[in-house]
């Protein structure tokens, strides 16, 4: 059999193969070996710290990274995670390998910094990359950007890294530290704007200014993270970085408290698109009460987690806005909530936005680590019985929930296909047999993890007669042998 196939057939064979057989498979020939690595379009590289030989050798048996990309002609993804390496080195090394050209999505996760210079040096070997994320960036300049022409998702995961200090007097050559402040381009009608679409940039300073450069470039932009940042890299007063929001669809704060009101008042203004906001540890009441007013309307998703700083008074405006705007046409409707441990929203503030135009359309609603739940009992039963279109539901992390206020709210929620509970202790098989009994027929996802009180019966009963269960979260000592046959059977995931 192995002599009949030819190369062409047996490649498309290896490809439809799970991820799973690959070991087995490379251990039958090296012909087996040599067809699935050049078959094979997606890998991750972890480079052990210490390397004793460089990159580019192969003394001592130590394969290079070149030798090991050259068994791989045909990758598109490609993940590379260094711990001690000299990073333009490895970004060099990519560069040169056959594969380079081919390449889509790029992850280059290495410890030591990564210079612009190598970068605007290997774009050339990049030219069909459309997802790049890198870490580590010093200086922080985003000029060779302009090089990448099909990139559409870039992210920079900037941590501290451990930084020698040759590479730093090389890299202080190389460019200067606020190059990016100055544009020389002229008009902005006349910049040349970048193809991005989707932006992340994580632990930006707050005495970075590198950025104006590129927010003056980004008007296509449709979806923007902010993680863990104390400026925006232009100044606290400067015009530049609202040229990037007209356009964007989807914007999120993760840890940003320093910046949070700003950028929110920036998007109240300029973001006339937004559908999605999600919020995280950062924002003032008031600043993100003017939000609300000017852009809860149009949302689509609202993902918040304000502990001390959500209020009623937040989703009173959301309920009031959606009334307000309800006879327009082809006017938005709140399809996804998410609070997070949001202490100070009471039943008052979710029962007015639940009886709202707003609440009537909400698809997936999320009280993760609300004191809420717990508090007012009977709350989640009246949620339901508004929400009639409620189809993902996420109760996770609230350890008194009860069986009874989880089988009162599921006999109002009939369209239920994802239910997550994770977290809550209080828990018993109770609530499965009442998830069985409202939504058996059509419920997809489940996540019982960290559930002491749910114990293998009952997850065999849920295994077993769930008709379109695909996926199911749960302890790998929870599934006996009887559940893990039906598992098989029925091919649903676990994890």
């Amino acid at each position: 059999m192995d002599m009949v196939l030819c190369d062409e057939l047996f490649q498309e064979i290896l490809r439809r193969l799970p991820p799973s057989s690959s070991p087995s498979v490379s251990l039958v020939s090296k012909r087996w070996l040599c067809l699935l690595r050049s078959s094979t379009t997606s890998l991750s590289l972890r480079i052990p710290p210490h390397q004793t030989t460089p990159i580019m050798s192969t003394s001592n048996n130590s394969p290079s990274l070149p030798s090991i990309l050259s068994h791989y002609p045909f990758l598109t993804d490609l993940t590379v995670v260094d711990e001690d390496n000299p990073a333009d080195d490895l970004l060099l090394a990519i560069a040169a390998a056959a594969c380079s050209s081919r390449l889509a999505h790029l992850r280059f996760l290495p410890a030591s910094p990564l210079s612009p210079t190598a970068l605007l040096s290997s774009s050339t070997a990049f030219a069909g990359l459309t997802t790049l994320q890198i870490a580590s960036l010093l200086p922080l300049s985003f000029r060779w950007l302009s090089f990448l022409p099909s990139l559409k998702s870039f992210s920079l995961v900037r941590s501290r890294p451990k930084r020698r200090p040759t590479s730093l007097r090389q890299e202080a050559q190389q460019l200067p530290p606020a190059a990016d402040d100055e544009d020389h381009d002229g008009d902005r009608s006349a910049l040349m704007l970048l193809p991005l679409e989707s932006l992340s940039l994580s632990g930006i300073c707050a005495s970075d200014r590198s950025l104006s450069w590129l927010w003056r470039r980004c008007a296509g932009l449709r979806w923007l993270q902010l993680r863990a940042c104390e400026g925006t890299g232009d100044g606290p007063s400067s015009p530049v970085f609202p040229l990037c929001l007209p356009g964007l669809l989807v914007l999120e704060l993760r840890t940003c408290r320093a910046i949070a009101d700003r950028v929110l008042l920036h998007a109240a203004d300029h973001c006339r698109a937004l559908t999605s906001l999600l919020l995280y540890d950062g924002g003032s009441r008031d600043a993100l009460h003017h939000f609300i007013h000017r852009r809860g309307a149009a949302l689509r998703t609202l993902d918040l987690r304000l502990p001390l700083d959500l209020h009623n008074d937040h989703l009173f405006a959301i309920a009031a806005d959606d009334r307000r705007d309800s006879g327009k046409p082809g006017g938005h409707r709140l399809a996804a909530l998410r609070l997070h441990s949001c202490c100070l929203v009471t039943g008052d503030g979710l029962r007015s936005l639940a009886r709202s135009p707003a609440g009537a359309a909400i698809e997936e609603l999320a009280l993760v680590n609300c004191d809420v739940v717990e508090k007012e009992p009977g709350l989640l039963t009246c949620l339901s019985q508004s929400m009639q279109r409620l189809r993902r539901l996420d109760l996770s992390h609230n350890e008194a929930l009860a069986d009874k206020e989880v089988g009162s709210m599921l006999a109002s929620c009939r369209n239920l296909v994802e239910m997550r509970v994770r977290g809550c202790r209080a828990l018993t098989g109770a609530a499965l047999s009442s998830l069985l009994k409202q939504c058996g027929k059509q419920v997809e996802v489940v996540d019982i993890t960290w559930c002491p009180g749910i114990v293998s019966d009952a997850v065999e009963m849920l295994v077993m007669n769930a008709c379109r269960l695909r996926q199911l979260m749960v302890e790998e000592n929870k599934v006996n042998e009887a559940a893990a046959v039906w598992l098989s059977q029925k091919g649903i995931k676990i994890g």
